[in-house]
């Protein structure tokens, strides 16, 4: 497998940046998120991040496990992730060597003679499938009540990838989550022609849709939403390829938006072919179409949809599970 290394294409800033929160709804809703490739990640290896608003440090122990916790040390509040070392199953904090295990707990001190102090730094649920590293979030730390699968095509003869690209956007994650069902944006905004026909189900934290061309009731794409972060996207022609669109954020103001691909090459392929990589820059530069419009729209919670509009409404119900009330139980 060829594993190509993300390009992250930051979008022009806004000209009304003004950092006011545009939407009715929390910025964070449950559910999983991506974190980063899993092959970006070797053993020992050890990154900062910034996700959901917080200092972040993901990190692999020497058996392999990811381990995502807050960034900062609760002895003297030092960045895990800048200069922090894997020890075996843990990582030591760079300014006194305090060690946190893969639950987030100081397990050992190095110095001094009393018992290790019972402190630790808060650790993220994180769950590795199918070449990725994601995270799940829940504003009351509630635990996670379903899981990503793993991916069929995955490391099976003929797929190439991931090759990735991506954006940073000032928006908000369920953004890209309305635009699939947004039927008419297809014709106007990505000149797919004659405008499709949705065709969707619902299934708890799955939403389903087959995209057709009504003429010929041919389906041209399916897709499957986990939750506001994680959509697979499949078609067959002209050669058959699954991509994921994931919708991360970090902060409030913005997402990080990935789009991760993987190719049927044929058997015994280890790289993309010109066929492939003209899909996936075309994909790419179709998607780049929405940006500037994700960028400075508002949000209008009660559109007047008209018919040809597709499901949007649907989809808006749907998502309404993913934003959490109350306390943790």
């Amino acid at each position: 497998m060829t594993v190509h290394d993300e390009q992250l294409r930051h979008a022009p800033e806004p000209q009304s940046a003004d950092g006011a929160y545009r939407y009715p709804f929390g910025p964070y809703p449950t559910g999983w998120y991506l974190v980063t490739e899993s092959a970006s990640l070797e053993a020992g290896g050890v990154q900062p991040l910034r996700l959901f608003g917080r200092d972040l440090v993901l990190f692999r122990t020497a058996g392999g496990t990811a381990v995502l916790l807050d960034a900062h040390c609760p002895h003297m509040g030092a960045h895990l992730g800048y200069g922090g070392s894997v020890e075996e199953e843990g990582l030591r904090c760079p300014f006194h060597q305090w060690r946190f295990d893969t639950a987030g707990h100081c397990d050992d001190v190095p110095y001094g003679t009393g018992r290790v102090p019972e402190v630790r730094v808060h650790c993220w649920p994180t769950h590795e499938t199918s070449g990725l590293i994601l995270v799940h979030y829940s504003e009351h730390g509630r635990p996670p009540t379903w899981s990503m699968p793993d991916l069929p095509e995955w490391e099976q003869p003929g797929w190439v990838g991931y090759t990735s690209v991506g954006w940073r956007i000032r928006m908000h994650v369920q953004e890209v989550a309305e635009n699939v069902p947004d039927t008419a944006h297809f014709l106007y905004v990505h000149t797919v022609e004659p405008m499709p026909v949705a065709v969707i189900s619902t299934d708890g934290h799955i939403y389903r849709q087959q995209t057709r061309i009504a003429e010929t009731d041919h389906t041209v794409t399916s897709q499957e939403a986990f939750g506001l972060g994680l959509i697979w996207l499949r078609n067959a022609s002209p050669l058959p390829m699954t991509f994921l669109t994931a919708m991360t954020p970090v902060d409030d103001q913005y997402v990080d938006l990935r789009l991760l691909f993987l190719v049927h090459e044929g058997e015994g392929a280890t790289e993309l072919s010109p066929l492939g990589r003209m899909m996936i820059d075309s994909i790419a530069e179709n998607t780049s179409r929405d940006v500037p419009i994700w960028e400075h729209k508002v949000y209008r919670e009660r559109p007047p949809l008209v018919a040809g509009d597709g499901p949007i409404a649907v989809l808006r119900k749907w998502a309404r599970q993913f934003y959490e009330v109350g306390a943790a139980r």
